[in-house]
Protein backbone atom coordinates (compact mmCIF):
# COMPACT_ATOMS: atom_id res chain seq x y z
CA UNK A 1 0.00 0.00 0.00
CA UNK A 2 0.70 3.44 -1.01
CA UNK A 3 1.38 6.52 1.40
CA UNK A 4 1.02 9.70 0.54
CA UNK A 5 4.26 10.59 1.99
CA UNK A 6 6.48 8.57 -0.14
CA UNK A 7 5.25 10.58 -3.59
CA UNK A 8 7.63 13.75 -2.34
CA UNK A 9 10.86 12.20 -2.29
CA UNK A 10 10.09 10.08 -5.64
CA UNK A 11 9.05 13.54 -7.16
CA UNK A 12 11.83 15.20 -5.51
CA UNK A 13 14.63 12.26 -6.76
CA UNK A 14 12.99 12.23 -10.69
CA UNK A 15 13.01 15.83 -10.57
CA UNK A 16 16.50 16.19 -9.36
CA UNK A 17 17.92 12.99 -12.21
CA UNK A 18 16.45 15.04 -15.19
CA UNK A 19 17.74 18.34 -13.96
CA UNK A 20 21.17 16.53 -13.51
CA UNK A 21 20.97 14.43 -17.10
CA UNK A 22 19.84 18.04 -19.20
CA UNK A 23 23.09 19.64 -17.25
CA UNK A 24 24.92 17.02 -18.27
CA UNK A 25 23.65 16.54 -21.73
CA UNK A 26 23.27 19.86 -22.37
CA UNK A 27 26.99 20.78 -23.36
CA UNK A 28 27.34 16.99 -25.57
CA UNK A 29 24.51 18.16 -28.17
CA UNK A 30 26.00 22.21 -28.18
CA UNK A 31 28.99 20.18 -29.06
CA UNK A 32 27.96 17.81 -31.53
CA UNK A 33 26.59 20.73 -33.62
CA UNK A 34 29.52 22.64 -33.70
CA UNK A 35 30.04 22.58 -37.53
CA UNK A 36 33.87 21.06 -36.45
CA UNK A 37 36.04 24.14 -37.32
CA UNK A 38 37.25 26.46 -34.62
CA UNK A 39 37.03 30.17 -35.25
CA UNK A 40 38.44 32.93 -32.53
CA UNK A 41 36.11 36.14 -31.82
CA UNK A 42 38.81 38.08 -33.43
CA UNK A 43 39.08 36.10 -36.64
CA UNK A 44 35.36 35.30 -37.61
CA UNK A 45 33.84 37.73 -40.04
CA UNK A 46 30.52 38.28 -39.32
CA UNK A 47 27.73 36.40 -42.12
CA UNK A 48 25.87 38.76 -44.50
CA UNK A 49 22.45 38.79 -43.24
CA UNK A 50 20.33 36.28 -45.46
CA UNK A 51 17.98 38.93 -46.37
CA UNK A 52 18.18 43.37 -45.87
CA UNK A 53 15.03 45.22 -46.61
CA UNK A 54 16.40 49.32 -48.14
CA UNK A 55 14.51 51.70 -46.71
CA UNK A 56 13.26 52.49 -50.02
CA UNK A 57 11.45 49.26 -49.95
CA UNK A 58 10.35 49.47 -46.07
CA UNK A 59 8.26 52.38 -47.28
CA UNK A 60 7.09 51.73 -50.28
CA UNK A 61 5.42 48.43 -48.85
CA UNK A 62 3.67 50.72 -46.10
CA UNK A 63 2.11 53.26 -47.99
CA UNK A 64 1.56 51.34 -51.03
CA UNK A 65 -0.31 49.20 -48.12
CA UNK A 66 -2.49 51.85 -47.22
CA UNK A 67 -2.62 53.71 -50.26
CA UNK A 68 -4.86 50.22 -51.17
CA UNK A 69 -6.58 50.58 -47.85
CA UNK A 70 -7.98 54.47 -48.50
CA UNK A 71 -8.61 53.43 -51.77
CA UNK A 72 -11.20 50.96 -51.17
CA UNK A 73 -12.42 52.96 -47.88
CA UNK A 74 -11.37 49.68 -45.94
CA UNK A 75 -11.98 49.38 -41.96
CA UNK A 76 -8.64 51.35 -40.14
CA UNK A 77 -7.83 53.04 -43.14
CA UNK A 78 -9.16 56.34 -41.84
CA UNK A 79 -6.66 56.12 -39.25
CA UNK A 80 -3.99 59.65 -38.86
CA UNK A 81 -0.69 58.52 -41.05
CA UNK A 82 1.18 58.31 -37.01
CA UNK A 83 -1.34 55.26 -36.37
CA UNK A 84 -0.76 53.49 -39.87
CA UNK A 85 3.22 54.13 -38.69
CA UNK A 86 3.90 56.42 -41.52
CA UNK A 87 6.22 59.20 -41.37
CA UNK A 88 4.79 63.02 -42.44
CA UNK A 89 7.13 62.79 -45.70
CA UNK A 90 5.31 59.01 -46.44
CA UNK A 91 2.00 60.53 -46.15
CA UNK A 92 2.70 63.05 -48.36
CA UNK A 93 3.63 60.02 -50.39
CA UNK A 94 0.40 58.74 -49.79
CA UNK A 95 -1.70 61.11 -50.47
CA UNK A 96 -0.43 61.86 -53.61
CA UNK A 97 -0.68 58.25 -54.59
CA UNK A 98 -4.22 57.84 -53.29
CA UNK A 99 -5.77 61.46 -55.35
CA UNK A 100 -4.23 59.65 -58.15
CA UNK A 101 -5.81 56.33 -57.88
CA UNK A 102 -8.95 57.72 -57.54
CA UNK A 103 -9.48 59.30 -60.72
CA UNK A 104 -7.54 56.26 -62.06
CA UNK A 105 -10.29 54.54 -61.11
CA UNK A 106 -12.85 56.42 -62.40
CA UNK A 107 -11.52 55.72 -65.63
CA UNK A 108 -10.26 52.49 -65.63
CA UNK A 109 -11.33 50.12 -63.04
CA UNK A 110 -9.46 49.34 -59.59
CA UNK A 111 -7.08 47.13 -61.39
CA UNK A 112 -5.60 49.72 -62.88
CA UNK A 113 -5.44 52.38 -60.01
CA UNK A 114 -3.90 49.48 -57.77
CA UNK A 115 -0.96 48.91 -60.41
CA UNK A 116 -1.17 52.94 -60.55
CA UNK A 117 -0.69 53.31 -56.62
CA UNK A 118 2.59 50.37 -57.01
CA UNK A 119 4.22 52.40 -59.51
CA UNK A 120 3.36 56.14 -58.24
CA UNK A 121 4.75 54.84 -54.15
CA UNK A 122 7.58 53.26 -55.37
CA UNK A 123 8.96 55.61 -57.31
CA UNK A 124 8.37 58.21 -54.65
CA UNK A 125 10.12 56.02 -51.90
CA UNK A 126 13.13 55.56 -54.17
CA UNK A 127 13.09 58.98 -54.66
CA UNK A 128 12.81 59.78 -50.76
CA UNK A 129 15.88 57.56 -49.66
CA UNK A 130 17.98 58.27 -52.40
CA UNK A 131 20.55 59.57 -50.57
CA UNK A 132 20.07 56.82 -47.77
CA UNK A 133 18.04 57.02 -44.74
CA UNK A 134 16.04 59.96 -43.32
CA UNK A 135 17.87 60.86 -40.32
CA UNK A 136 15.99 63.30 -39.26
CA UNK A 137 12.60 63.55 -37.36
CA UNK A 138 10.23 61.15 -39.14
CA UNK A 139 7.40 63.34 -38.45
CA UNK A 140 8.63 66.80 -39.42
CA UNK A 141 11.53 66.18 -42.13
CA UNK A 142 12.50 69.75 -41.81
CA UNK A 143 13.44 69.47 -38.11
CA UNK A 144 16.70 68.24 -37.31
CA UNK A 145 16.46 64.60 -35.45
CA UNK A 146 17.94 65.97 -31.96
CA UNK A 147 15.61 69.34 -31.34
CA UNK A 148 13.97 67.53 -29.16
CA UNK A 149 15.35 67.44 -25.64
CA UNK A 150 13.95 65.52 -22.49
Amino acid sequence: MRVEGDRAPRRTRWTLAAALTTALALPAALTACDSGTSHSAATATPKPSAHTTSPAQICTNKVAYWARQVLVDAPNSGRDYMQKGLSNGENNILVAAVSAAKAERKRHGLASARKLIDRQVSAACIERNRNGPHSGNPWNPSEPANSHSA
